[in-house]
């Protein structure tokens, strides 16, 4: 770069450059909250390792500051700034998603005139293990409304908490809701008449999710039980003396709930993608899916794990191991079909 370029750029710090870039998304108004916060860490991860390696302005990165960012990113713990005694790496999903971040972040910067081109341009996409994504099972779900049953509650808090938790997990169970997007539901979101309920999905893109009669009802006793306690929010999901919940108590339920009924990693994406392969092999037409659950496009992983469940449904049926082990013995306790035939072998 020459040094006229030089002087046309404006030369700006990582940390300097990620506000800028920050305030021009949130001048939009185009992006939801919870996306521009998961920007700003990435950005905030880059700009301290940056600082902490003495890179210079962004105009003067090159793809090789970016590999080693990325290789740094590779052997860090899984948990960045946080106690715990797992040193996992982070997983292949997190590297691929930052390197998303980060990249658009440089073609902002290169858009606005900071930077002549995008470092990563030169790095390939991080590659992702295409894996059958787990689902929760009927037997899975009986397990975890067996702990909610509110007959079990002591107290009347906890039969309300048991009410409330039950209805999520149906509703869970139930639509192919994203966890944000069923946490902070309102109340006015909820249209029992017509069984359905209003969501804000990703790209601030606003749909209706039919339930179906179940959820209907347990909706609207949990809703009963809510106003007698004449909360001042309109916040559906509300404590047992009717304060508005934050959005993390959904998590934080299912992960207990989880462990108490064997189910390891459970979250509610385990039930969106639930919902994506019983609906898929039910017949639903993708475009329908797609619609309902708001994809811009149904992830080819439920397709294969739809394949993969059906696989195992089939095997079943025409296992030619349980064939042969149920085959007849005869009297000396070999199998009739496996005797040795006389003569030389």
């Amino acid at each position: 770069m020459t040094v006229k370029q030089v002087s046309d750029l404006h030369l700006f710090a990582i940390r300097q450059a990620g506000k800028a870039f920050l305030i021009s998304l949130q001048a939009s108004n185009r992006y939801a909250k919870g996306y521009l916060r998961e920007l700003e860490l990435a950005v905030a991860l880059l700009s301290a390792f940056a600082e902490d390696n003495g890179w210079p302005e962004v105009t003067f990165l090159t793809t090789t500051h970016l590999e080693e960012y990325l290789l740094h990113l590779q052997t860090r713990p899984r948990w960045f700034g946080r106690q715990g005694k797992t040193q996992q790496t982070p997983s292949q999903s997190y590297i691929e998603t930052q390197y998303r971040r980060l990249k658009r972040f440089f073609n902002w910067l290169v858009q606005r005139g900071h930077a002549k081109r995008n470092p990563l341009d030169l790095i390939p996409h991080p590659h992702i293990d295409e894996k059958v994504i787990p689902t929760v099972s009927e037997a899975e779900m009986r397990n975890l409304l067996l702990l909610v049953d509110p007959k079990n509650g002591r107290t009347s808090q906890e039969r309300f908490c048991m009410v409330r938790n039950r209805a999520i997990l149906y509703l869970l169970w139930d639509t192919p809701g994203r966890r944000n997007e069923l946490a902070t539901l309102t109340l006015d979101a909820v249209d029992l008449e017509t069984g359905a309920i209003q969501v804000m999905g990703k790209g601030r893109r606003e749909r209706w999710m039919p339930i179906g009669d179940k959820v209907r009802e347990l909706l609207g006793e949990y809703i009963r039980l809510r106003d007698q306690l004449t909360p001042n929010t309109d916040a559906l999901w509300v404590s047992g003396t009717g304060r508005a919940i934050q959005p993390s108590w959904l998590y934080n339920m299912l992960k207990r709930l989880g462990e108490r009924a064997g189910i390891s990693g459970l979250h509610t994406h385990r039930f969106r993608h639930t919902y994506a392969v019983t609906a898929l092999r039910e017949g639903m037409p993708e475009k329908v899916l797609e619609i309902v659950g708001g994809w811009r496009k149904i992830p080819d992983t439920y397709l294969r794990t739809l394949g993969d469940e059906d696989a195992r449904r089939f095997h079943r049926q025409i296992s030619p191991g349980d064939r042969l082990g149920k085959m007849p013995k005869n009297s000396t306790g070999t199998d009739s079909s496996s005797q040795r035939p006389k003569g030389r072998l």
